[in-house]
């Protein structure tokens, strides 16, 4: 079953869908940790749709992360890909107010200059105290998996 986590925000958002593991069968402990996933960024009139592949560790790495500053309302937090194709960093500014930075890169395009959204937009500790519970979420339902050895 897929899950989905979003950044909301005054003037856009970023949702993601983890869909499910890449792999699900494979014995190799990093190729057992891809995930396939959707995620869409909207900001103002500018949008775009991409399909990822991610890691597992990304959303656990980020989970800590955004707990930790929500937590405080201080501090910068970042969700950045493997292979580039989506990078996000929340910094926190003040009175549980952030700014969201970041940048959605095509994966499909096969020119040199692959195209590029970039993007930035405002949110506040109510829209990320609900993104921290659906990372919980994807965190839970796609753990980071250590295949066993064959015997």
């Amino acid at each position: 079953m897929a899950k989905s986590m979003e950044i909301g925000g005054h003037g856009g958002h970023i949702k993601i869908d983890v869909q499910g593991y890449e792999r699900p069968e494979t014995s190799d402990e990093d190729d057992a940790n891809w995930l396939v996933a959707r995620c869409k960024v909207a900001v103002a009139e500018f949008s775009c749709i991409l399909k990822l592949s991610l890691v597992t560790r990304d959303f656990v790495e980020f989970l800590a992360q955004l707990e930790k500053a929500v937590d405080s309302l201080n501090g910068t937090t970042t969700f950045t890909t493997l292979e580039e194709g989506l990078h996000i960093e929340i910094r926190f500014s003040h009175a549980g107010h952030a700014d969201v930075f970041g940048r959605a890169r095509s994966q499909t395009s096969m020119v040199p200059e692959q195209p590029v959204l970039s993007f930035s937009f405002e949110t506040d500790q109510s829209f990320l105290a609900q993104t921290v519970r659906e990372l919980r979420e994807i965190v839970t339902q796609f753990p980071v998996r250590k295949p066993s050895a064959p015997t």
